[in-house]
């Protein structure tokens, strides 16, 4: 029986434009008269390939930019069918893994390269969400994301938006992109404003191996409920205490970490953070572009990976994926369904 199939899991960290279906994106540029560089079989070599030679010649992008390979995934999330269609379509491939719960994030302003306004983005992706609720049974629901490369203007608006939404299909607010270069001080304006509006914030922080437990620092001041990857925590152990005693839920992203990051599986810190009482996660990032072609980021996998390669016990992981539903930030997950979701799960590790 393989376990880390069978029990029930959430995503509370995953990136729509990361994790469009191969097939998605063939049908999208066949109906834009996109010609692909690859068939849709061989779209993921061809996404890792570029990703392994961005990261041979540098990895940083400019202000106002993104990333190469989310930027070639965005092309085809440009209208409201093409978001509604691709967040529906995300929730199934979750699902058919054993997902229950999801928080798909995702930067309005990457969508309105066409006709759309960034209100109309958030209205697509709602909208697809929500036929994953009513069809799937999928719980959770959208996270709105900042990019840390744009001016903080941005980082307000998208805040704005966020407020504008929650309770509306819309659970959090996010800032993502390139910590290496973009430190989040710059857009503490925007955090203040996602605060004012008692928006649930997770931020990107402590993704980059250098110099960033600063970011983590400027996170846990803000007083963020949960840390995307968080990984550099590590390094300042009366930090790490910190998090752990004000119950801040870190995001670990195991196989979107190893690599450059970290060497291997084992390596990774989410052991140091659990045995210092930390409430972790794990989460699988992006389901197309994280990880390596031939070693793929998905919920089943991360579960495995954690118990397999990090070495955890079963009883410690069933504590992780417990971390992981208490800490969502939709208000469907009360504590009734918290109670179901547990009883799930350990008929499934029995």
């Amino acid at each position: 029986m393989d376990i880390a199939a069978s029990v029930p899991k959430s995503e509370l960290h995953l990136h729509l434009d990361g994790s469009l279906d191969p097939e998605f994106i063939a049908a999208r540029a066949a109906d834009r008269g996109i010609e692909l560089p690859v068939e849709a079989v061989n779209l993921r070599e061809y996404l890792h390939d570029m990703k392994s030679k961005r990261a041979h010649i540098g990895s940083s992008v400019s202000s106002s930019s993104n990333w190469s390979n989310f930027d070639f995934c965005n092309q085809f999330l440009q209208t409201k069918d093409e978001l509604s269609e691709a967040t529906f379509s995300l929730c199934k491939v979750l699902i058919d893994d054993n997902v229950v719960l999801a928080e798909i994030r995702f930067c309005p302003a990457l969508h309105t390269f066409e006709n759309l306004e960034a209100n109309d983005a958030v209205d697509a992706v709602v909208s697809g969400f929500r036929e994953a609720e009513q069809t799937l049974n999928m719980r959770g629901g959208v996270i709105v994301c900042a990019l840390r490369s744009y001016p903080v203007e941005h980082t307000i608006e998208m805040a704005e938006l966020a407020a504008a939404w929650l309770g509306k299909g819309v659970v959090g607010f996010d800032i993502a992109g390139d910590e290496g270069a973009f430190p989040l001080d710059i857009h503490e304006s925007g955090i203040k404003e996602a605060l004012r509006r008692n928006v649930p914030m997770t931020l990107h922080a402590g993704e980059w191996p250098v110099d960033t437990v600063n970011n983590i620092a400027l996170a846990v001041d803000s007083g963020v409920d949960r840390i995307g990857h968080g990984a550099t925590l590590c390094q300042d152990v009366k930090l790490m205490e910190l998090v752990a005693a004000k119950g801040i839920t870190v995001e670990c992203c195991l196989t979107s970490n190893v690599g450059w990051k970290f060497p291997s599986y084992a390596s990774h810190p989410i052991r140091n953070m659990f045995e210092a009482g930390v409430k972790v996660c794990i989460n699988s990032d992006n389901l197309l572009l994280s990880g390596t072609f031939d070693r793929e980021a998905y919920s089943s996998g991360e579960v495995r990976r954690l118990v397999e390669d990090v070495g955890f016990t079963w009883e410690q992981a069933r504590q992780v994926l417990l971390n992981g539903v208490k800490a969502s930030f939709s208000p469907g997950i009360d504590e009734d369904w918290i109670f179901q979701y547990e009883q799930r799960l350990d008929k499934a590790l029995s």
